[in-house]
């Protein structure tokens, strides 16, 4: 019997004085003289405690029992003073009890906690047949008073077949299933289910809620306060529940080996914060639990290695999986958050868990005819030509359909890894194919109108279409968006297949003898490239298939690096 009881405490505590004064110069002249103080408090702890019991029950029936409890808080206490007018302008002296003006005091705290009480059962027979059992029973203050605590079960059962089975080229053979539900309270708001209510010295009657006759508002009044956020005491753990069938196997001595798995995965009550009608006003917003998910895919991996009689090893591995999606329940509240009109709705549809509907691009107008027989809104030469799906003669909400669907046919991986005396070699690559991706950078690269239009463009906007460029795919310039060509449509959407290679790497060890002799048990130096190479789908407009929008593109790097052991 084994007893274990943790304690862990991460505590910091930034203290910041500064202090602030103006100065006179011929262009800015101010003589208030002020002081800021401010500080900040996080505090995280964590107490663990289990119980582990091993024992027989036969020969052969090994049971292992661990039972456990463990409790955790986060902190976040902020606080800040400033006063004005100080007749001595030195650190040491401007406190905020010193000054004589105008003093603000801000402050913000926020926490959370979680109580969890869990259990396992490992079971093994011989090491024939294996079984595990867990229970949880975990609790967050992030959720309602009537739903604060779940029940996360589980069970996993393997059985290895090879032991039946007397054959050379048999090493390894295992079969496997498990069950499993799992709780999620990661929301990023520790304050989901209250209902929130704040003062807002605003210089407007809209948003003031405190404000004199003159519509300034000081400060100084006596306030009121507005609700930001609705209540929702029955806001519970977003759940979800996976079924999964497995097999393991190595041959041929080890060198042949690999994996499958197929899975089956719901998940309930959703965590979201849903849009919500201006008709509502304030106090719209609200944390609520929302769609159900259902997934379910399969993954394969195989490798191989060996090595040589002239001592070259080698271990290549490959995997492919892919999973499909759907959502097959969207509560009333949530719809407002999700692409849809009268014709298509993700939970009647369903579609995979971000898909989104838009106009379908059929090409450009090539004539002002064209243009004028179409029925669209707005429409120009040399401008989106957007497809009249229902045939009413006219673009409006009830031509859009699915255009976006975020989950990929499959994704793969390969790794390399190579030996020859002391130098060892690693390479790996990772793709995806047929994917849609949003390219929000065509906003910048193929129009003048839609966005600022005196920043910088792409240079795809010289083959932009004209009379004499008519055979051009890219939109005609121009300064005005009377037909909103920046809606959602099929032009933005383009395949984002790719395959990368993600690492490369070249290292040396030097000999045992060598390393000692500069007092180190291992000594090795290596290079390495990341990002080195991709390769991406030919109508993919952008350069980086994993960057469509304006985020930090994964730049190649080079890496030279000393591994030294002592």
């Amino acid at each position: 019997m084994l007893f274990r009881s943790n304690f862990g405490i991460d505590y910091t505590n930034s203290n910041i004085r500064s202090l602030q004064h103006t100065f006179d110069s011929d262009v800015v002249r101010n003589n208030t003289s002020a002081s800021t103080l401010s500080q900040t408090h996080s505090t995280k702890w964590t107490w663990s405690n289990t119980l582990q019991y091993n024992f027989d029950i036969v020969e052969n029936h090994n049971v292992n029992v661990l039972l456990g409890v463990e409790a955790h808080q986060d902190n976040y206490i902020d606080f800040s003073a400033r006063r004005t007018d100080y007749p001595l302008e030195t650190i040491d002296y401007m406190w905020p009890s010193a000054g004589t003006g105008i003093q603000n005091v801000t402050g913000a705290g926020d926490s959370y906690k979680l109580m969890s009480y869990f259990g396992k059962v490992d079971y093994n027979w011989n090491d024939l047949l294996l079984a595990s059992f867990t229970l949880r029973y975990d609790g967050s203050s992030r959720f309602g008073k009537n739903n604060q605590y779940g029940t996360f079960p589980s069970v996993s059962l393997g059985y290895r077949l090879s032991k039946h089975i007397n054959a050379d080229w048999l090493r390894d053979w295992k079969i496997r299933a498990s069950y499993g539900v799992t709780g999620n309270q990661g929301m990023n708001s520790n304050t989901a289910h209250y209902g929130l209510y704040v003062a807002n010295y605003g210089s407007d009657r809209e948003n003031s809620t405190a404000y004199d006759v003159n519509l300034q508002g000081s400060g100084t009044l006596p306030s009121g306060y507005y609700k930001l956020q609705s209540a929702n005491e029955d806001l519970k753990w977003e759940s979800s529940s996976q079924l999964n069938f497995g097999t393991d196997f190595s041959l041929f001595g080890g060198d042949l080996y690999g994996s499958y798995d197929v899975f089956f995965k719901e998940t309930k009550d959703m965590l979201v914060q849903p849009a919500f009608l201006g008709a509502i006003g304030f106090g719209g917003q609200t944390w609520i639990n929302g769609p159900t998910l259902k997934n379910w895919g399969m993954e394969l991996l195989l490798g191989y290695r060996h090595k040589t009689a002239y001592g070259l090893s080698y271990d290549i591995t490959g995997n492919v999986d892919f999973y499909r999606s759907k959502v097959t329940y969207l509560p009333e509240k949530s719809k407002n958050s999700y692409e849809h009109n009268d014709y298509h709705n993700l939970a009647q549809d369903e579609k995979a868990y971000g898909s989104r509907i838009g106009y379908v691009v059929e090409g450009l107008y090539t004539s002002r005819e064209e243009v004028l027989a179409h029925g669209q809104a707005g429409a120009r030469v040399g401008g989106l030509k957007y497809a009249d799906l229902n045939g009413d003669g006219k673009i409006n909400e009830a031509d859009r359909t699915w255009i976006f669907n975020p989950v990929p046919d499959f994704s793969y991986g390969i790794n390399v890894n190579l030996g020859y005396r002391d130098f060892d070699f690693t390479m790996f690559w990772q793709g995806v194919a047929n994917v849609d991706i949003i390219n929000d950078q065509k906003f910048q690269t193929d129009f003048w109108s839609i966005t600022d239009a005196g920043s910088n463009k792409g240079e795809r906007l010289i083959d932009a279409w004209t009379p004499a460029n008519s055979g051009s795919s890219i939109p005609a310039l121009t300064t005005s968006n009377g037909a909103d060509e920046g809606r959602l449509s099929s032009y933005f959407v383009e395949n984002g297949s790719y395959i990368k290679m993600r690492t490369l790497q070249l290292g040396y060890t030097l000999p045992t003898a060598w390393a000692k002799k500069l007092l180190l048990s291992k000594a090795r130096v290596y290079l390495s490239g990341d990002n080195l190479l991709t390769i991406k789908s030919k109508s993919l407009t952008c350069s980086d298939p994993e960057n469509t929008a304006w985020n930090y593109p994964h730049t190649a790097s080079f890496t030279f690096g000393v591994q030294l052991g002592l």
